[in-house]
């Protein structure tokens, strides 16, 4: 597709074909899109996170909207997961999230929610994609209806879990000058927490803070003795965590321990955990150890949590902090990842580092690289023969992963391997190689 990518569509604002004009005809398409499939009800609840260019975006799509006669309704600055629930309790036709997730101040985009409060299809993105028309069209700015579902979203999250939950527990909890200021804070110091918060307001979203930036939350960990940290990304629907010793836990090792806890508490339904492509390959294993099946996605939680559906699992995630628990909200939450966290060090009566150990995962080796132009592997002699050579190296147990990014122009690689100098060696080579010919 030539707007959507991994995860709904996003780019540098006004100097890409992000604009006003887009957003306006973005709006116009998603009205055919929801008058073709649901002609009795019209209405696309929207949120967005706190970047300068949120605001104007959201004005022109409400246009593009109001000219296909469907209601706009704003919710203003609110995670993705509250957008996601707010389309469930108030029956939308849809949910849109303005935001560009974890990308700098500069970028923004679109996330699209199904009535179920799940992400839409690759069908139906291109069935939308398709409708797109640009067009240049002054821009009238006019009033959209507003309302809120932060109230609802908080009573929601403080009904799944117990009362004290929290008690007698220090977390801090980096913000990254994002959406979550409303909601996170305010539900775990009911929960029973203290919190001592970090990038609240008064910065650039993701600027040098958050779940990008670990080491933060790690620092005022320790400093504040707090049992444990949390780094929130821009929109909210990730958590990267730390321990009391501020040691930033590996979002595999995340996965894997709720994964364990929640098998040994019955609440896993089959059996069964979903991964992704990107996942560790020391997960697998560690989790076969305790005989938890574990299937693949490809990348993308839109994709762990149709994989959820169609194996009757309800735990899912990847290893940037995405993680899916549909007995609590059909989409990623990171408000809801780091209370399934807390409540596995309380009901194991274990500290999170401890917990994290039952996970051993394989060395590895990734990065991401800037690219001028997106060559299939197999087309690119030099990278595909490289490919071939390292591989025979590396043996059987070992995995490579290069994939370009649904969402910036960069192509990543991930090699892991049981023999970590062969695995270091695969990833420099490769790497070279890339930045050679790509």
């Amino acid at each position: 597709m030539k707007y959507f990518g991994t995860d709904g569509i996003r780019d540098r604002v006004n100097n890409t074909f992000l604009n006003q004009n887009f957003a306006l005809s973005l709006g116009e398409a998603v009205g055919m899109f929801v008058k073709k499939n649901n002609p009795t009800n019209s209405t696309i609840l929207i949120g967005r996170d706190t970047r300068s260019s949120g605001e104007m975006l959201l004005q022109a799509f409400a246009q593009g909207l109001n000219n296909l006669d469907c209601q706009a309704i704003s919710i203003g600055i609110v995670p993705t997961p509250v957008l996601a629930h707010g389309v469930i309790i108030n029956k939308c036709a849809l949910g849109l999230m303005i935001t560009a997730s974890h990308n700098p101040e500069h970028d923004n985009g679109f996330k699209f929610f199904s009535p179920l409060g799940t992400k839409l299809s690759d069908a139906d993105e291109l069935a939308i994609e398709q409708m797109i028309l640009i067009n240049e069209k002054p821009i009238i700015h006019q009033p959209v209806k507003v309302s809120s579902v932060i109230d609802s979203y908080s009573s929601h999250i403080l009904s799944l879990f117990p009362k004290n939950l929290l008690y007698g527990k220090k977390i801090v909890i980096d913000l990254s000058y994002g959406a979550t200021r409303n909601t996170s804070p305010s539900i775990l110091s009911k929960l029973g927490a203290e919190v001592v918060t970090l990038s609240k307001e008064g910065g650039r979203i993701n600027d040098a803070v958050g779940s990008e930036f670990p080491q933060n939350m790690a620092k005022k960990t320790i400093l504040e003795g707090a049992d444990f940290g949390i780094a929130h990304d821009g929109d909210g629907d990730r958590a990267i965590f730390c321990d009391s010793l501020g040691q930033v836990i590996h979002g595999d090792k995340i996965l894997g321990l709720l994964a364990i806890h929640e098998h040994s508490k019955n609440r896993l339904k089959s059996n069964t955990f979903i991964a992704t492509i990107h996942s560790n390959s020391g997960l697998e294993a560690s989790l076969r150890r305790y005989k938890i099946s574990v299937s693949l996605s490809g990348v993308g939680d839109k994709k762990v949590a149709e994989l959820m559906k169609k194996k009757n699992s309800n735990f899912g995630g990847e290893s940037s902090g995405h993680l899916v628990a549909s007995d609590f909200l059909p989409t990623g939450d990171g408000l809801i990842t780091a209370l399934l966290v807390a409540r596995a060090m309380v009901e194991s009566k274990k500290p999170l580092n401890n917990l994290a150990e039952k996970i051993t995962l394989w060395p590895s080796f990734e990065g991401s690289f800037l690219v001028s132009k997106k060559i299939p592997v197999e087309r690119c002699p030099p990278l595909k023969d490289d490919l071939e050579l390292v591989r025979k190296d590396l043996g059987d147990q070992a995995r490579i992963l290069i994939r370009y990014s649904g969402t910036e122009p960069k192509i990543r690689l991930l090699v892991e391997s049981i023999d970590k100098s062969k695995a270091e060696y695969a990833y420099n080579r490769l790497a070279k190689t890339i930045k050679k010919t790509l």
